[in-house]
């Protein structure tokens, strides 16, 4: 019996999904149920599975194509009787369907990780000169969202500083390891109560309210997502931190779930570890406003009329200016500081 493999619909907000590779080979024998292709959604990279039993003879798409729900992708072929018909017509011989004239790689090993598989992908050689790079679902989609943002938000932008003794004082002081971005979502949780305005964004002819969380910016597989951190006010700091920390490692093993886009009303990001004082980022929407967080390094400052040297991060606010003004989003980030300053053992 030949059977045709067709693309599901896979519940994505675009109309079609990229194929990144095959898993099994022209000619190997396929479970039912076992992973035959790899697709990357607008949402996350996946696997669909075989529908049936048999030998795959023949695949419609290659690495690198744009697949419609529904499109015939492959052939296999079983041992079953073809179904006859009450009144059969004189048949004809079946063409076979077209073989890929190109080898199809074998699938990895099934105890290989998604990061792996992704890791092996991003260390393949860089293409050669003048060829153009193709882009994959999720970064064109990252894409179109941050020029939308640039396009169409008015920024704007506020940067100060904050002493981060305390903070330094109580990660050190900590059990376990406390990342640094849990200060800060702390520190914004604590000041939004005071400053509404930030939790609605601009929606025509009127504000609309975002969710509660507050968001961190992760940069996974050269990909960067937004792991929302929920009713981030009634957490502790070591809550926080390791809420951040599974997220994100959801992430990285390819749990879809995790990749999925979640509603956030501020996001952080913090490019400290690499050695980076100050830098402005542009708004995630819907969000309407985001922090952006340098590297915690001495610093000379004037305090009580002598010159004495602090540890010191650098924040800087971008705010949407339809929704904010200057004055609103200098109150809001100064409430950080003092949020931030608090901290201590």
């Amino acid at each position: 019996m030949r059977v045709e493999i067709t693309m599901p619909d896979l519940a994505t907000t675009e109309s079609e999904v990229t194929l990144l590779r095959w898993l099994i080979e022209i000619g190997q024998p396929v479970q039912l149920g076992e992973p035959l292709v790899e697709i990357e959604t607008d949402k996350a990279t996946m696997d669909v599975e075989a529908v049936a039993a048999g030998t795959l003879q023949a695949i419609h798409v290659q690495a690198g194509d744009r697949v419609a729900v529904g499109q015939v992708i492959a052939v296999i072929v079983n041992d079953v009787p073809e179904p006859v018909a009450a009144a059969p017509a004189a048949a004809t011989p079946q063409a076979a369907a077209p073989v890929a004239s190109a080898p199809v790689p074998t699938a990895p090993p099934k105890a290989g990780s998604f990061f792996a598989r992704n890791k092996a992908a991003r260390e393949q050689s860089p293409p050669a000169d003048g060829a153009s790079i193709s882009l994959s679902g999720i970064q064109r989609d990252i894409a179109r969202r941050l020029q939308e943002s640039k396009q169409t938000i008015p920024h704007f932008y506020l940067t100060t500083s904050a002493n981060a003794a305390g903070m330094a004082a109580v990660r050190a002081a900590a059990p376990g390891k406390l990342v640094w971005d849990a200060f800060f979502v702390q520190a914004v949780a604590r000041a939004l109560p005071d400053f509404e305005r930030l939790r609605y964004r601009f929606d025509g002819d009127k504000l609309t309210r975002n969710p509660d969380a507050i968001g961190v910016a992760v940069d996974i597989d050269d990909l960067l997502y937004v792991v929302p951190v929920e009713n981030p006010a009634a957490l502790t700091l070591a809550a926080i931190s390791e809420r951040i920390t599974q997220r994100a490692e959801a992430i990285r093993s390819g749990d879809p779930a995790a990749r999925k886009l979640a509603g956030t009303c501020i996001t952080i990001t913090n490019l400290g570890m690499e050695n980076i004082e100050m830098f402005q980022a542009i708004i995630n929407p819907t969000e309407v406003a985001v922090l952006a967080i340098g590297k915690i390094a001495p610093a000379a400052v004037v305090a009580n009329g002598q010159v004495v040297v602090q540890d010191r991060v650098t924040i800087s606010l971008s705010a949407d200016h339809r929704v904010v003004n200057g004055r609103y989003g200098a109150r809001f980030l100064s409430r950080v500081v003092e949020e931030l300053e608090a901290f201590g053992p």
